[in-house]
């Protein structure tokens, strides 16, 4: 996301989105999460250079929905849960306020224990395949609701096909706490 001659790409960007008025809505999808998140043991947090730029883009980004009045909806996946409410940390509390982010990294890799800070997070969950469905309302607003895959729902070719044992052990077993 936006590190080094990144950002000033993203920048140029986001002006572009700030002087259109037809733009009311702004969605911000990256790998790692900004730093600074409930998830910063595994997000942009791992080098000056990710918490300089991140939290450059963080500020960008809040400038855009306090001044311009623009929806933001931040959205990272590189840590394996699934996580509503992640930059509501102490420190964008005291350092700007609160963008609206979701981690949603549980698309089938190996699934993380929550950080202890979960219980910041409107929602967390660990142990759980799923993906975010967005609607969005015409005047630009996006309501987010995680929808969870269970192993019932794994379609019979693709059970037939990797095996009803190795579907079973995916569900049960592919996390850090087994």
């Amino acid at each position: 996301m936006c590190a080094g001659g990144a950002h000033d790409f993203c920048e140029k960007t986001l002006q572009l989105d700030l002087a259109n008025q037809q733009i009311h809505t702004i969605v911000v999808a990256m790998h790692e999460a900004l730093p600074n998140s409930i998830s910063e043991n595994h997000a942009m947090d791992q080098s000056p250079t990710g918490i300089e730029s991140g939290r450059r883009v963080y500020a960008d980004l809040l400038k855009a929905q306090n001044e311009a009045h623009k929806r933001i909806y931040v959205l990272a996946s590189h840590s394996h849960y699934f996580m509503d409410g992640i930059f509501n940390t102490q420190y964008w509390r005291e350092h700007g306020g609160v963008l609206t982010g979701w981690i949603i990294g549980t698309a089938g890799a190996f699934r993380y224990a929550l950080p202890p800070e979960k219980v910041d997070a409107k929602a967390a969950a660990t142990h759980v395949y799923g993906f975010l469905l967005a609607t969005v309302q015409p005047s630009g607003e996006i309501s987010f609701a995680f929808q969870q895959v269970n192993e019932s729902d794994v379609p019979a070719a693709v059970v037939e096909t990797y095996k009803p044992e190795f579907v079973h052990w995916c569900f049960a077993e592919n996390s850090a706490s087994h």
